[in-house]
């Protein structure tokens, strides 16, 4: 009988305290569920960017890398993510710091982009996704 897959709550002091009632990703086996991401300084619990797309860009890409390692996973391993965004125009900056993050354009992770009218703490990004590690 195979043994059963892993399954844990992902948490660390090294991204921001959720602000609500879930954890900042789950693992089950070789998958890794990343709650949203907020640009949200994970020392001081406040918001990053003032405003600036950029800034809050690169909080959220830390704050979703803080969650890959902690499960000992890496960017490598992200297949999937949802981005929303308060405002679509802010599309082509965002996604300036995202290929900071995924240089090879022949292995970027399935994403989907979708505005909305408004995000938690008058933030204005938010990414949440999905990794596999074989």
């Amino acid at each position: 009988m195979p043994a059963p897959a892993l399954r844990r709550a992902i948490h660390s002091e090294r991204f921001p305290k959720p602000v609500a009632s879930y954890s900042q990703g789950f693992q089950h086996g070789n998958t890794l569920f990343i709650t949203g991401q907020l640009p949200v300084d994970p020392i001081t619990s406040l918001k990053v960017g003032d405003g600036d797309i950029t800034l809050e860009s690169r909080q959220v890409m830390r704050n979703m890398e803080a969650v890959l390692q902690e499960a000992g996973f890496g960017f490598e391993h992200l297949v999937s993510a949802t981005v929303y965004l308060t405002d679509i125009n802010t599309l082509d900056t965002f996604d300036a710091v995202w290929q900071e993050y995924f240089p090879d354009a022949q292995a970027y992770p399935s994403r989907a982009v979708v505005q909305v009218a408004a995000l938690v703490l008058g933030i204005q990004l938010e990414i949440s996704a999905i990794a596999i590690k074989d």
